[in-house]
């Protein structure tokens, strides 16, 4: 009899535990932000009582008519932990407290950090459990999920090839800087169009990309069904939501150039879409400009929609708390894929933690502000030059390739404007053909530019190209932002 009582006890603890369930990041070793309002979620029977407990924090609901349940706890001045989640019968171990990203986009945010550069000497001096990354399970949905599947990672020895090379830099300087945890959510799938992240409300802002989309998903594509629009948004988004986190890094575009033009439209819908859905209508979202990429061309005319979509990202920055990273200087020729993430990771760490966590330190190349036309020279100015503005030396070769099998690493650089002080500079006339500039001066923050082709100059471009080959930097050692302007009459 007695057995028989205790299996009965037994079957309904079961039954009980199983009533209750939590999204996927709400798992062993999870990252909580550290912030006022950090709700806890998930699903349960209805009417079921829901008991909370963090920390000393005891919280209670009851499950809603449609079975979902939530309850916010405090932790604006909770110390970092471990700590246990304790969500009626279900234990959450080794739970901390700091601060969390969202690290998004396509491959090159999916990049493992096993295959970038410098990996060896991460895993030998691994930063240990204060670094920790939930690894979003790729899924697909055309409907809107309710759960995400996943699981945390520590940057430990064992387990830091598990990390993303964005993300993992990234993090880890935040993690040097700020002395605290830190979280990344690492959702990304390679080869994606930003469409895939976002809605179709968010879509229909851009009629270009409405009605290139509507086709895309009607059309009888089995290999690329995963990711027609929409669908990782349902399944990879949207499911977290609305986690606590305190910002978004971003590196994706590679599949959109071809569509460059619709980029910006997309850009601010994604933002304020997954500003609301994470309940953060300020929360930082930064993104990688695009990389070189591409051969090197000596034609200052060649038509180039990586450039254009570089353009999109900067116009996008009207969106305020925005960012961007640029890695015009970081790229492979021959590999869409460039090895090196520390550069775009510790880029994205300085729009942080100088915009989020108020640190003193410079995070942004020089931003063309205005063309002023004297003569035949053009003027163009200069923010964000972080000590003046500097010509770097030009390396006698670049990068093409710098995968272990790869045949050719590096090719020899051919400069365009070889007299020039400033390489990447090109101006046109009314006609709106360029040529490269014969000079290209440093004066104070601005580089005074001319062609002797081109007596009435009307527009100038710079680093305007798929690979372009560029050396204006600020004294912090950011590169300048590719621009093209036309001057009006």
């Amino acid at each position: 009899m007695k057995r028989i009582i205790l299996l009965s006890a037994m079957l309904v603890a079961l039954q009980l535990c199983a009533k209750v369930s939590l999204p996927g990041i709400f798992s062993d070793h999870a990252v909580l932000a550290k912030k006022a309002v950090v709700p806890v979620f998930g699903k349960a029977d209805p009417g079921e009582k829901i008991v909370v407990e963090f920390n000393r924090q005891k919280k209670e609901t009851v499950a809603g008519k449609n079975g979902k349940w939530r309850v916010n706890l405090d932790l604006s001045n909770s110390p970092e932990g471990p700590f246990e989640l304790k969500i009626n019968d279900i234990v959450i171990k080794d739970v901390i407290v700091g601060q969390v990203w969202i690290c998004s986009g396509q491959s090159n945010m999916q990049y493992g950090l096993s295959a970038s550069k410098g990996y060896k000497e991460e895993v030998a001096k691994s930063v240990g459990t204060r670094l920790r990354c939930f690894s979003v399970k790729r899924n697909s949905s055309k409907v809107p999920l309710d759960e995400v599947q996943g699981k945390w990672y520590c940057a430990t020895k064992a387990e830091t090839r598990a990390f993303v090379g964005v993300g993992y830099f990234f993090g880890k300087k935040l993690n040097a800087e700020l002395n605290v945890p830190v979280g990344l959510i690492q959702s990304a799938w390679g080869g994606t169009d930003i469409t895939a992240w976002i809605s179709w409300d968010a879509i229909a802002k851009n009629k270009a990309a409405l009605a290139r989309s509507k086709k895309k998903d009607a059309a009888n594509l089995p290999k690329r069904e995963r990711v027609k629009p929409t669908r990782l948004y349902n399944a990879m988004i949207l499911p977290l939501a609305p986690y606590a986190v305190n910002g978004t890094i971003w590196y994706q575009g590679e599949r959109n150039a071809r569509n460059a033009h619709e980029y910006a439209d997309l850009t601010r819908a994604m933002v304020g879409l997954w500003r609301n859905i994470f309940e953060f209508p300020q929360m930082p979202f930064y993104w990688c400009s695009l990389a070189a990429y591409q051969k090197k061309t000596s034609d200052p005319n060649a038509h180039s929609n990586w450039a254009l979509l570089r353009e999109q990202q900067t116009i996008a920055l009207d969106v305020p708390f925005t960012g961007q990273a640029i890695l015009t200087d970081a790229g492979e020729s021959r590999n869409i894929h460039p090895r090196d993430k520390k550069t775009p990771g510790e880029r994205l760490a300085a729009i942080a933690l100088a915009n989020v966590y108020g640190k003193k330190v410079p995070f942004a190349g020089p931003a063309m502000t205005s063309v002023v036309r004297k003569g035949s020279k053009l003027v163009v100015s200069f923010k964000d030059v972080a000590g003046g503005l500097v010509a770097r030396p030009l390396p006698a070769e670049y990068d093409v390739d710098s995968r272990g099998k790869a045949k050719v690493k590096t090719a020899k650089l051919v400069r365009n404007s070889p007299s020039a002080q400033v390489e990447g500079f090109a101006v046109c006339g009314k006609n709106g053909i360029y040529f490269w500039a014969d000079e290209a001066v440093i004066d104070g923050n601005t580089v005074v530019v001319s062609s002797k082709k081109v007596a009435e100059p009307c527009g100038v471009r710079f680093a305007w190209a798929q690979n372009p080959t560029a050396n204006l930097y600020n004294q912090a050692g950011f590169p300048a932002v590719p621009f093209q302007k036309v001057i009006k009459k």
